[in-house]
């Protein structure tokens, strides 16, 4: 079976001092999932390595800089006609990276941007309580995994 479309994406998590996480807020009118908080991120541009999209959309999205680190994980997502927007089969691959070193202001200025309506730093309890999409989640889970040394392989 063929697939109609594909998606990749880069994403990154950003944990402060104080042991917040920095979200954006989705602003696509008409998405349902407009308004729901996410990781920053987005879509590859052509020629892109995954990195360079994900220090580009931290940028774009919430006017900061970072080091972009190490890849926490992947996540993929199938849609069929049914689960997609476009009504179509497709693949969503989302890569999430660590963001170590930030600088730069937080941006508060989005009349220009069509699909960030606002970025925010919260604690992690506080994001339980918000409208989230999926990849919150997993960038999380991502961060609060224990690691296993080469050494118990």
């Amino acid at each position: 079976m063929s697939i109609d479309w594909q998606r990749a994406a880069a994403y990154v998590v950003a944990v402060d001092a104080q042991q917040q996480i920095l979200l954006t807020q989705f602003s696509k009118p008409g998405h349902p999932k407009s308004g729901a908080w996410t990781l920053p991120g987005g879509g590859m541009e052509w020629g892109e390595q995954a990195h360079e999209t994900a220090l580009r959309e931290l940028g774009e999205e919430t006017g900061l800089s970072a080091d972009i680190g190490t890849l926490l994980g992947a996540q993929s997502e199938w849609f069929d006609e049914r689960t997609s927007e476009r009504g179509q089969r497709g693949l969503a691959l989302r890569l999430i990276f660590k963001a170590r070193n930030l600088s730069g202001e937080l941006k508060t200025d989005f009349r220009d941007d069509d699909t960030t309506a606002a970025a925010a730093w919260f604690s992690i309890g506080a994001v339980q309580r918000l409208n989230r999409v999926e990849v919150v989640d997993f960038g999380l889970s991502l961060i609060s995994t224990p690691k296993l040394s080469i050494d118990h392989i």
